[in-house]
């Protein structure tokens, strides 16, 4: 291990693609001329994986992480903060499928091409060298990547609906949390490109409070500029936000009990078309690959515990799965192992916070 920075306030999670460029000391990355690691920022660096998995999940909550070679994993992060933006980059010389969520507004502007992201049973196309990816509040989502390096930046999501408010206020109510991946012209990407730079170097400690406001607002305002490109005008069915929320605490809470869309509805005090309509708008997915992905990552914190000695066939059991085969194919499809390799590598949970090992 070459070196690990504290954690960080408000850090992206990496498993939703919190971008990186090497630090100083590290191999040097390509993303761009200037989206370079700061000297002030935070740092970490890792060839053991373990010790990531470790980093990320205590820094950013359970998250996902597999390679795809037997070799060293060549990690490296860094992050710098401003008031309500955090951004950063990482790097992995291995191909990696890394399952993780996010819990503001992320920009990935830089990511290896050929990136495919899975949300449900949908995959995106390979990501190509002008792909940008914007991710809604709460969205998770499994990515699968190259080796190489991304960049990416989270903003907080009262402040990007507050520039969005100021500028179109009919939009917020409207469809604006689905994944988007809009292919960026070149005076697009100058242009956030430039944005983001000038943020980070607005991050330097001593740097004047009011020069660093002003930089983020005009990043925030690139931000929002995509956001408003994308949005999808198609309202969804009215299941109130906090409706929905009680829903998806309900169903953490009886993954191993029976549940069908009929249960779903009931709970909801909706019919199918109205849940149906919400659960897209809200996750990107129909309420029962939901469900079913609430169970697998819930079998996957299980199974990646190293404190008992519960098998795949429990963990199955445990969170509702009744076929053991499907049990298996679904986890390998979201996860990018199987159930047994998870177990076989379950390490007893790290002292302090805990996170995934």
């Amino acid at each position: 291990m070459h070196g690990k920075a504290p954690n960080v306030r408000g850090a992206v999670s990496d498993g939703s693609g919190f971008a990186v460029r090497a630090p100083a000391h590290g191999p040097t990355a390509t993303l761009a001329p200037t989206l370079a690691a700061p000297h002030w920022a935070r740092q970490f660096c890792s060839d053991n994986l373990d010790e990531v998995r470790a980093f990320i999940g205590n820094k950013d909550g359970p998250h996902a992480r597999v390679v795809h070679r037997d070799r060293p994993l060549g990690y490296a992060m860094f992050q710098v903060a401003a008031p309500h933006t955090n951004l950063g980059g990482s790097r992995s010389a291995v191909a990696q499928t890394v399952r993780g969520h996010v819990q503001g507004w992320v920009l990935q502007l830089a990511l290896p091409p050929g990136t495919v992201l899975r949300s449900g049973l949908r995959s995106s196309d390979p990501t190509g060298p002008t792909t940008a990816v914007l991710i809604p509040p709460g969205w998770a989502f499994t990515r699968i990547s190259p080796p190489g390096g991304l960049f990416a930046a989270e903003v907080d999501p009262a402040s990007l609906m507050a520039e969005l408010e100021a500028r179109r206020p009919d939009a917020v109510h409207r469809n604006l949390r689905r994944l988007a991946m809009p292919a960026l012209a070149a005076g697009e990407r100058r242009a956030m490109t430039a944005a983001a730079d000038e943020l980070v170097l607005a991050t330097e400690p001593g740097t004047d409070a009011r020069h660093r406001a002003a930089a983020e607002s005009r990043f925030i305002e690139r931000v929002v500029d995509l956001v408003l490109r994308d949005a999808d005008h198609r309202r969804p069915g009215e299941l109130a936000l906090a409706r929905a929320r009680d829903l998806e605490a309900w169903i953490d809470a009886h993954l191993g009990d029976p549940i069908s869309m009929g249960t779903l509805c009931r709970v909801a005090g909706v019919g199918e078309r109205c849940l149906q309509k919400s659960f897209l708008y809200r996750r990107g997915i129909p309420p029962m690959r939901y469900v079913a992905e609430r169970r697998l990552l819930a079998a996957h914190r299980w199974l990646a515990d190293g404190s008992h000695t519960g098998s795949v066939t429990e963990a199955g059991m445990r969170f509702g799965f009744t076929h053991l085969g499907r049990f298996s194919v679904a986890y390998r499809q979201t996860l990018g192992e199987s159930p047994s390799q998870t177990r076989a590598a379950a390490r007893p949970p790290p002292l302090g916070r805990s996170g995934m090992g």
